[in-house]
């Protein structure tokens, strides 16, 4: 993530860093014949203790919780209740197996198994603060799963298409309309008096889709503006990149990588927080899919900032 000028995140004495990472392990046999292995979608395998009753996922309550906005879950998808949920997230937490352990495994711990070392690289980019420095915040938009600020179930399932459907038709398209910014509120809302009505710019919005995904487009839902989009094609310069190799970074069937927008202090757009906007995505539905994610991840700047520089 780049941001323009005069747009950055202010840090005030940074001391730790704290990196989310998502690995899991498909290097085993993929009977299912795709270039991708299945186990990228986190399947709860019969190991997971699934208690309905008690809210539980292995004693546990799922985090983050399963609850998606009245709209999606008037959907039927089965990822809104515990009681459907058959993959994703929440059947991936740390040191948990995405495999039957019972049939691929001498014992629950597949202690037979070596222990990989993952090692992951990030590179950070730092400058000092500089005078007309504009700083930045999370916006409150967008997750199709909700309809509200911030996001709700962040994940979902892709149904199989009915058997007969055209291929030019085998497609599940999400939709929702959420205020573009944090206010008064939310408990994520960065300063609780802000006013549905403060205006701030649009800096920077990065898709987040996963292995599937045909395309995201963020619509400004008063104008029908199209303010970012992506989408697959064969030649990969639509924004979505799938691969067609074997080298690092280019793996066959995978979805390799996103293209962001990003907006300068000429370019960006004014919004009221409160202002709506609409998320679109299409997924290829060909065959069934678990733990789906459509989201854009946005940074608004508030034309009041709190640090003047």
């Amino acid at each position: 993530q780049r941001f323009l000028t005069p747009y950055r995140m202010l840090l005030e004495k940074p001391q730790v860093w704290t990196p989310v990472l998502h690995i899991i392990n498909t290097n085993r046999p993929n009977a299912s014949k795709l270039p991708w292995s299945p186990l990228l979608e986190c399947p709860c395998t019969p190991q997971r203790k699934i208690d309905v009753a008690n809210n539980t996922i292995d004693g546990r309550s799922p985090d983050p919780r399963i609850s998606c906005s009245p709209e999606f879950a008037a959907t039927g998808n089965p990822s809104c209740h515990l009681s459907t949920y058959v993959g994703g997230w929440r059947c991936c937490e740390h040191e948990i197996f995405v495999i039957d352990t019972s049939k691929e495994c001498s014992d629950p711990q597949c202690s037979e198994e070596p222990v990989d070392e993952v090692r992951v690289k990030y590179t950070f980019y730092y400058e000092d603060a500089q005078p007309g420095v504009r700083d930045i915040e999370g916006a409150a938009c967008c997750d199709v799963t909700s309809v509200t600020k911030g996001d709700e179930n962040i994940e979902y399932d892709i149904p199989k298409c009915p058997e007969g459907t055209p291929r030019e038709k085998c497609f599940h398209v999400a939709e929702s309309v959420q205020p573009l910014a944090y206010f008064s509120g939310h408990t994520l809302s960065p300063d609780s008096t802000r006013k549905p009505s403060d205006m701030v710019d649009l800096v920077f919005a990065a898709p987040h889709l996963h292995l599937a995904g045909q395309s995201l487009q963020l619509i400004d839902n008063v104008t029908n503006e199209v303010l970012c989009e992506v989408h697959a094609n064969a030649d990969n310069t639509g924004g979505i990149k799938y691969g067609n190799g074997t080298s690092p970074g280019n793996e066959d069937g995978y979805l390799v990588g996103m293209s962001t927008c990003s907006w300068d202090g000429k370019q960006a757009r004014q919004y009221r927080r409160d202002h709506p906007m609409r998320s679109r995505a299409v997924y290829n539905a060909d065959r069934s899919h678990t733990g789906v994610m459509s989201l854009w991840l946005m940074q608004v700047s508030s034309l009041e900032p709190d640090i003047l520089i």
